[in-house]
C-alpha cells in the first residue's frame, strides 16, 4: 500500500472509530454524568482530528486544493468531496459540544443529535466514496463496500463506548447492539470475501477479520455477564473490534496497488 492509501486508511480508522463511539453514546446516553462528562467527545475529537491530519497528506498540496476550491474547479458530485465536507461538519459539531460539555458538564441533546446524524452520514460516505473510483472492481462493489465501512465503524465505535463509558456489557440493551452490528459486520465481511474471490485476490484477510471481529467479539459479549473482570471483556472486544476491522480495511487498501 502506498503512502497516498495509508493516510486514507488511518483516516477511515481513526474517524470511523470516533463517529462510531459518539453515535452510540448519543443513542444509548441521553444524559453525560460522572466526574467526566467529556471524555467520550474528547477522545472522538482527539482521534477524528488525528484522522483529518493523516488524510491531509492525501492531498499533496494544501494551498493548491485550496485554490481548486475557491476557483470552481473541484468535482461536488465526487463521493470523495462529499466524505470531506461531512467529515468537516462533523469535526466542528464534535468540537462545539466539547466545548460546552466542558463549560456545562454536559450539552443539548440537540447538538449530540445534529452531530449523531452527520457522524452516521459520515460512516457512510466512508464506503460510498469508493464505489465510484472505477477500475478498482473490489471497490466498486457498492453493498459490500458500503456495509463493511458502516458496520466496521459502529462495532469500533460501540466497542471504544463500551470502553469509555465503564458500563461494560452488563446492560441487555448494549448486548443485544452489540450482536446486531456484529451481525451486519459478519455480512459485509462476507460480501467483501465473495467480492476478493471475483477478482482474483485472496480473501484470507477477509476471513481473519471475520473471525477476529464480529465472531470472538459477539463470544465474549455472550460470555461477558458471568466474567467478573467487565473491564477487561470490554478493553478485549475493543482490541478485537479494531484489530479485525483493521486487517478487512488494510487488505481493502491494498487491492488498489496490486489491481
Amino acid at each position: 500500500m502506498d503512502m497516498g492509501l495509508e493516510s486514507l486508511y488511518v483516516f477511515t480508522m481513526l474517524g470511523g472509530v470516533a463517529a462510531g463511539a459518539y453515535a452510540f453514546e448519543t443513542g444509548l446516553r441521553r444524559r453525560r454524568e460522572g466526574g467526566r462528562p467529556w471524555l467520550v467527545p474528547l477522545v472522538v475529537v482527539i482521534l477524528f482530528a488525528a484522522g483529518i491530519v493523516a488524510a491531509a497528506t492525501h492531498v499533496h498540496s494544501i494551498p493548491r486544493a485550496i485554490q481548486s476550491v475557491v476557483g470552481g474547479t473541484v468535482n461536488f458530485g465526487s463521493g470523495m468531496i462529499r466524505e470531506v465536507l461531512v467529515a468537516g461538519c462533523f469535526m466542528v459539531l464534535a468540537a462545539i459540544d466539547l466545548v460546552v460539555t466542558f463549560v456545562r458538564k454536559d450539552s443539548p441533546y440537540g447538538l449530540r443529535v445534529a452531530g449523531a446524524v452527520v457522524g452516521v452520514v459520515c460512516m457512510v460516505m466512508m464506503g460510498v466514496a469508493y464505489t465510484d473510483v472505477y477500475g478498482i472492481a473490489v471497490w466498486c462493489d457498492a453493498p459490500a463496500t458500503i456495509l463493511a465501512f458502516l458496520a466496521g465503524d459502529l462495532a469500533m465505535g460501540l466497542a471504544l463506548f463500551a470502553v469509555l463509558g465503564s458500563e461494560g456489557y452488563d446492560g441487555a440493551v448494549l448486548r443485544i447492539v452489540s450482536f446486531v452490528v456484529n451481525a451486519a459486520l459478519a455480512v459485509g465481511l462476507v460480501l467483501e470475501a465473495v467480492a476478493f474471490s471475483n477478482e482474483g485476490f485472496d480473501p484470507a484477510s477477509q476471513i481473519a477479520a471475520l473471525v477476529i471481529a464480529p465472531i470472538a467479539s459477539a463470544a465474549l459479549v455472550a460470555l461477558s455477564p458471568r466474567i467478573a473482570n467487565k473491564r477487561a471483556v470490554a478493553v478485549a472486544i475493543c482490541v478485537a473490534a479494531i484489530v479485525g476491522v483493521g486487517i478487512s480495511r488494510y487488505a481493502f487498501y491494498a487491492t488498489c496497488t496490486v489491481a
